[in-house]
């Protein structure tokens, strides 16, 4: 018979209170909703900075891309302390950064400021992503996907309401005020949600959700439990033609994504709708993110994350397609919502596959590298849409190459297969 003991470690709800892990989660999709959405309300400020101070749209689209590289740079230094200190410091720390960094952006009158306060935007959130995603991970057996799903959901809240707010506030404080007011509301609450953090169940006691205890005198082992994969370290996944197809897989994602999140707000005040609306589409991008994040990442639990990986980087590649022919508003709106679901999607089957494909042992690190590749994508995204633009004085080509990188990166995930046994 199991003790008494092991009997209340289940990761589950019988013992009548509410499991942690969902605590971690709600502490996960607070700092998901604040600084995602706080991230792309850029293209929001885009116009009313570049009108201000005389900028270029590639000048302006650099500090996205600074920012961009910021995260990559960081974010698998941040994976790997968080397997090894947690989550809790890295993630209080990211919001007192970005709050300051934000708070100075309402300062910022030279292009040197602009990039040097962008740089710090991109390493306060940096410090925050690859904990919390590891974080949830450790917490969940089951429901593993529905758990990333439901944190991750924060991007897409955010991406709904912070572009329309930005847009309100603008109108009436400007650009600089707004910077100010949500920089404090930002940080403040990100340090309250950082301080929930716990980053093993093991130190509350508890096991992940679904997860069985030994039995009393039995050590943990795949051969215990056939359901366990034996862990990965980060060199030998690295070694492995998953983990680049997962890489390669999210940085396309993420190049197309910044083009869009960026971009997305001039291009459709070019193609004649207002300001407010052009936000709104924005906000709608922000919808349909959620729906995918968490429909589809629940989803992915039951169909698998491998096809859904597949199906979902082919639909945001013919979506990014479609936009070159968008004209209307009725067009935007609905490449906004299709858009936004099959990304939404496609970013909870990555982030969940390094676990189900290489374990848990270093599931930070691997996630951490991962959002380099995505991150580095994303710069390069954002800064060569603008470029293009200033060039040809269209998007066309940008929206054509990131569907073409989507469309490859789908063809690939196609062999995608769990690797052997990890080498000891």
């Amino acid at each position: 018979m199991r003790s008494v003991k092991n009997t209340r470690q289940r990761g589950d709800l019988r013992q009548g209170g509410v499991f942690y892990g969902w605590v971690i989660v709600a502490a996960g999709l607070v700092v998901w909703i604040l600084e995602p959405g706080m991230y792309v309300s850029f293209g929001v400020f885009f116009k009313p900075i570049s009108s201000e101070l005389g900028w270029t749209r590639a000048t302006v689209s650099g500090a996205m891309s600074l920012a961009s590289i910021a995260i990559g740079v960081l974010a698998p230094f941040s994976g790997t302390l968080s397997d090894r200190y947690g989550a809790r410091r890295l993630v209080m720390a990211s919001g007192a950064i970005t709050g300051l960094a934000y708070a100075l952006l309402s300062t910022t009158h030279s292009l040197w400021q602009f990039y040097m306060f962008y740089l710090l935007v991109g390493l306060g959130m940096g410090l925050a992503f690859a904990p919390i995603t590891a974080t949830v991970m450790r917490w969940f057996e089951k429901k593993r996907g529905l758990a990333l799903g439901l944190t991750s959901l924060g991007t897409g809240i955010g991406g709904m309401f912070f572009p329309p707010l930005v847009n309100q506030l603008i109108s009436l404080w400007g650009w600089r005020a707004t910077y100010l007011v949500l920089a404090i509301l930002l940080g403040g609450a990100i340090l309250v949600a950082g301080s929930l953090l716990r980053s093993r169940p093991e130190d509350m006691g508890l096991l992940p959700y679904g997860a069985e205890p030994d039995e009393p005198g039995e050590a943990a082992s795949p051969a215990a439990n056939p359901g366990r994969r034996p862990d990965f370290n980060s060199r030998q996944a690295v070694r492995t033609r998953a983990f680049w197809t997962v890489f390669l897989g999210s940085t396309a994602a993420v190049f197309s994504f910044n083009v869009i999140s960026v971009h997305l707000v001039p291009h459709a005040t070019d193609r004649g709708l207002t300001a407010a609306t052009a936000a709104a589409v924005m906000a709608m991008l922000g919808a349909g993110n959620s729906v995918g994040r968490l429909g589809l990442g629940a989803l992915s639990d039951r169909v698998g994350r491998k096809r859904m990986f597949v199906v979902l980087l082919m639909a945001t590649g013919l979506a990014m397609l479609f936009l070159t022919v968008t004209q209307s508003r009725f067009m935007f709106f609905a490449f906004a919502l299709f858009f936004g679901m099959a990304y939404g999607g496609a970013a909870v089957t990555w982030m969940t596959l390094p676990s189900e494909l290489f374990g848990l042992g270093a599931v930070g690190a691997l996630t951490g590298l991962i959002m380099t590749g995505s991150t580095f994508g994303g710069a390069l995204g954002s800064f060569l849409a603008g470029y293009i633009f200033d060039v040809t004085g269209s998007y066309s080509a940008a929206f054509s190459i990131g569907a073409v990188l989507l469309l490859l990166a789908s063809g690939m995930a196609v062999f995608l297969k769990s690797p052997r046994r990890a080498i000891q």
